[in-house]
């Protein structure tokens, strides 16, 4: 008897071979999904499991490796400039040299070129006052208001002057120590920039001294006027000693190229970093041409510098309480519209024609300010409205202001 016909025979096997089939694809996922074997560590002279933490010596720096991490993909586009400092004075003997004759010139210009390379592959719109042994003006003076003044023509985001320490009293000193200008209040924007330099050079220098508080201002070094570098910027702007060439053992470890691009690959996360964390801007949006009546009122938009990436929910990244803003210095009461994060600021009707500075900073959630807070309004009289002109003779042809 014939249990199935040839129709029914076919059927069959085709399900058959479907059902075998399913069991080789869950065979295979199976194998796919079983864990990777664990790494092995039997080449560390160390049990990573069972080593006490105090056993490791902080100093021990990892193997040199220098990979560009996912979050510097927040570089793109920031303006950077980097000002290897000390440059063209070879022919002055015994200056800012090491006790083995290493200057201190050299290193700064070897882990600011490492440390550009670093930037532009992770899409940093970098400059370099120097790349190689010079000046830019024989008169130190000069050269020191000129570095400072290439940043200012390009509106740079942050200007970064790279140093090396010395001690004349101590040659075992040997830290990390950033410089800010003037005062906490002078420039925040400038210290969001520090704080994460410190952390990145100290996580990859490993150095054994460290300062509770290593951001500082430049008045402690300098009293009358902090740092000419640091003075002449109108933007952020911080000045690294990222160790003493002055310490002996320091002096040996910074003649070698790959320790100049492990303190630049330091550098480089530390900047990676501050770019993460949001760069907050503020623009006059109204009016555009920043020329306001007396008893008028301009408004400013508020750019946190998080909210407008992908992927970020929300647009409450700034503190509210935070946000300050003065006109020639004068604290003003402003009204807040927070679905365009936008402020508006009153003009006094008896404020004097002519130009105005007006300050605009504010902290967002991660505690960064903004890079440039200071803006520039003009007050003009109805008549000068009328006629097309600006009642501030200091001003030329388009607008800006005439130093």
């Amino acid at each position: 008897m014939r249990l199935f016909g040839n129709r029914q025979r076919i059927v069959l096997v085709a399900l058959v071979a479907t059902w075998l089939g399913s069991l080789v694809v869950v065979a295979a996922v199976a194998r796919s999904c079983r864990p990777a074997p664990l790494p092995s560590y039997e080449h560390l002279e160390l049990d990573p499991l069972h080593t006490p933490a105090t056993a490791y010596d902080w100093t021990r720096p990892p193997e040199p490796a220098f990979p560009i991490p996912p979050y510097a993909q927040y570089l793109s586009g920031v303006k950077i400039v980097i000002d290897p400092g000390h440059g063209g004075r070879a022919y002055k003997r015994g200056w800012k040299i090491g006790p083995t004759g290493l200057r201190e010139a050299e290193v700064n210009l070897g882990v600011a070129l490492h440390l550009a390379e670093f930037l532009r592959a992770a899409g940093a719109d970098v400059t370099m006052t120097r790349d190689k042994d010079v000046y830019l003006a024989k008169d130190e003076g000069d050269d020191l208001r000129q570095r400072p003044e290439i940043a200012n023509e390009l509106g740079a985001d942050l200007f970064l002057s790279l140093h090396h320490n010395a001690s004349a009293n101590n040659p075992n000193a040997n830290r990390t120590e950033v410089y800010y200008h003037d005062s906490p209040d002078h420039s925040p924007a400038s210290q969001d920039a520090g704080r994460h330099l410190v952390t990145g050079l100290e996580e990859a220098l490993r150095l054994e001294q460290h300062l509770p508080c290593a951001v500082l201002c430049d008045r402690n070094n300098a009293p009358n006027s902090g740092y000419a570098v640091l003075r002449y910027c109108d933007g952020p702007a911080v000045l690294v000693e990222s160790a003493f060439f002055t310490n002996p053992r320091q002096e040996q470890l910074l003649r070698d190229p790959v320790y100049q691009r492990r303190e630049a690959y330091g550098l480089f996360l530390g900047l990676a970093r501050w770019a993460r964390g949001g760069l907050p801007r503020v623009g006059v949006i109204e009016p555009a041409d920043r020329r306001v009546r007396p008893g008028g009122s301009v408004v400013v938009a508020l750019d946190d510098g998080l909210s407008r990436r992908p992927q970020v929910q929300g647009h409450d990244k700034i503190r509210v309480d935070s946000i300050i803003v003065r006109l020639d210095g004068t604290p003003v009461a402003t009204e807040l519209d927070r679905d365009k994060w936008q402020i508006r600021v009153p003009i006094a009707r008896d404020c004097r024609p002519g130009p105005h500075g007006l300050y605009v900073d504010l902290e967002t959630i991660l505690g960064h300010h903004v890079l440039r807070p200071n803006l520039t309004i003009s007050i003009v009289r109805d008549w000068d409205l009328s006629q097309g002109r600006d009642s501030d003779p200091s001003r030329d042809r388009e607008g800006a202001v005439v130093p």
